[in-house]
């Protein structure tokens, strides 16, 4: 123990201030710059010229006669990819708490086989996983053709392109950053407190909220972390199974980048995707603290 904090006095902070200036100070500084800029005519912009209207951009719209007309479009696309990413963090919790508590009560072999099959979509890349789902969606997919074939409907189900199959990419996607966490919290708790519960007359539903639940909470705050915060932004889930009909955050980022050669707009809305995480962080963050205190209220009465 002594060497391993003699390195690390040694070292220092240095190398951690290294990389949080570099990786995400400095992008955030150079984001920051943009998003205030005057956009050039084909992308860019001009540095050094001041201007606002990438923040005002995003609620309101200059008429033809010059004056800011509010517009619902950014604040849609907003409460869509906040709701889609909830839905998201919501289902994948109800996948991984059984699927976590059932892996930890496996023997040794077990888990090894089941933690290996939870991350084989690491594998391989994100838009193969989604081209893999367009086969499978798709109007004469794999499944619209079984489902034809067995009887079940009589004609083809419009599943790609569609609220449901974004939804669907998003949790299959971001499940096993539910699972690992929520696991890897169960991995510590004394399984012999929860057979004493059981014994003293608990029953199963007692013992999971009282004693199961306690132990990996921070497993489950990891993964709804996890899950929430790349789900809010996510990009190709929402563009190659979702299309045009469910644009997200992510989607709308890009094509400030890219085809609406406007990066200021670009880099607000990639300030507002931050601000609502940010947000988020802060109320779990007041919450906690609050517990803490009452808790704490409760010991000194």
């Amino acid at each position: 123990m002594w060497v391993k904090e003699s390195i690390s006095m040694r070292v220092g902070i240095w190398p951690v201030a290294a990389v949080m200036a570099l990786g995400v100070i400095a992008p955030l500084c150079v984001l920051a710059v943009v998003s205030w800029s005057a956009p050039l005519d084909f992308g860019g912009v001009a540095w050094g010229k001041f201007s606002p209207d990438a923040y005002i951009g995003l609620l309101y719209e200059r008429d033809f006669d010059g004056t800011l007309v509010l517009h619902s479009d950014f604040v849609r696309i907003l409460i869509r990819s906040v709701v889609l990413a909830a839905s998201t963090t919501a289902i994948c919790l109800l996948l991984a708490l059984p699927t976590a508590l059932y892996i930890a009560g496996c023997s040794a072999r077990m888990k090894v086989i089941f933690l290996l099959l939870i991350t084989v979509p690491f594998w391989t890349c994100v838009v193969v996983q989604m081209y893999g789902w367009i086969i499978l969606l798709a109007d004469n997919g794999l499944l619209n053709q079984l489902l034809v074939r067995a009887g079940v409907i009589h004609g083809l189900l419009g599943m790609l392109y569609t609220y449901s199959a974004t939804l669907l990419g998003m949790v299959y996607t971001f499940l096993p950053f539910m699972v690992l966490p929520i696991y890897a919290a169960l991995e510590d708790l004394d399984w012999s407190i929860v057979e004493a519960a059981l014994d003293l007359g608990a029953t199963r539903t007692v013992a999971f909220r009282e004693v199961v639940m306690p132990s990996c909470r921070a497993g489950i705050g990891a993964g709804i972390g996890l899950v929430f915060v790349p789900a809010l932004g996510t990009y190709v889930v929402s563009d190659l199974l979702g299309g045009n009909h469910t644009m997200m955050l992510g989607n709308l980022v890009a094509f400030q980048f890219s085809s609406g050669h406007d990066w200021p707009s670009g880099a607000a809305m990639a300030f507002a995707i931050l601000g609502v995480v940010l947000v988020g962080m802060l109320a779990r963050r007041a919450r906690l603290v609050k517990k803490t205190r009452i808790g704490v209220a409760h010991e000194f009465v």
